[in-house]
């Protein structure tokens, strides 16, 4: 058991969840949680509004389905797991700086793949219980006031929206390891988080660019995941293009995520705290 407890890959275990632990804890005290808080509550609180509006007793499950499409395919993918990617990825990486911290960290004695694969697992775990959670509210809070337990459990289990939930779960998961494993190479690099508005404009832009260019960017293929109950019904994405093979999303979303988490622990190898260039 001593020499089980010793290996090499059980120190490197637990040297990834003390520095999981250590950034999840940096980040939860931080402002950049409550920006993310924030954010994650802006779907949830359109879902409050279109449910107890005046009108509401007008709209039947067929508006409630069309609306949460929208949300999950703009808001959710667009604006809150971008966003909350960004952030605490970026933040992750630029704390250590800021603060004054990184020789604390690059001083213990394991590798420095380790601190970077420790902070890539707080942020993913982070923000996916911040979007995950907002969009399965979201879909609560629009179904459950209006229309009664009894139209939800069908709709989850009957109808296949619970398939659809966990799909579309997935699907922000995946949003957010590709987004989070850029932001903390530009976190790396940068002192300001302004490349994330070129960032956006890129990714936002996708409707608007030709069908070549469009497998340029993650959100294609983020897109391309979505279960078809949550297409918009007025068809917003209509220059969408064709949708990629599932496996081509799972392999350019997963080598996005390697290529960014080695180029960031490459660089962290010859980092040096020169703090007064911070």
């Amino acid at each position: 058991m001593d020499s089980l407890g010793s290996s090499p890959s059980a120190v490197a275990l637990r040297s990834i969840w003390a520095v999981l632990l250590l950034s999840a804890q940096r980040l939860i005290r931080s402002k950049f949680l409550w920006a993310n808080l924030g954010l994650a509550a802006v779907p949830v609180a359109i879902a409050c509004l279109w449910s107890f509006a005046p009108d509401a007793g007008s709209r039947d499950l067929g508006d409630a389905h069309a609306l949460f499409g929208t949300l999950l395919r703009t808001l959710h993918l667009h604006i809150v797991v971008f966003f909350v990617a960004n952030i605490f990825g970026f933040a992750v990486m630029r704390q250590e700086l800021d603060d004054h911290t990184l020789h604390y960290l690059v001083l213990q004695p394991t590798g420095r793949w380790v601190l970077v694969l420790g902070k890539l697992v707080a942020c993913t775990l982070l923000a996916s219980a911040l979007c995950v959670a907002s969009l399965w509210i979201a879909f609560l809070v629009m179904i459950l006031p209006r229309f009664g337990l009894e139209a939800l459990a069908r709709d989850l289990f009957i109808e296949g929206w619970l398939s659809a939930l966990l799909k579309g779960s997935l699907v922000v998961i995946l949003g957010l390891l590709a987004y989070t494993t850029i932001a903390m190479l530009m976190g790396s690099f940068f002192k300001s988080g302004l490349y994330g508005l070129l960032f956006l404009a890129w990714e936002a832009g996708l409707p608007y660019l030709p069908s070549t260019m469009k497998h340029w960017t993650i959100m294609h293929y983020l897109q391309s995941l979505l279960p078809e109950t949550a297409t918009i019904e007025h068809r917003i994405f209509e220059m969408l293009g064709d949708p990629a093979p599932v496996w081509m999303c799972l392999t350019v979303i997963g080598a996005v995520a390697l290529v960014f988490t080695g180029v960031c622990t490459l660089l962290f190898q010859f980092r040096e705290c020169l703090y007064t260039e911070t």
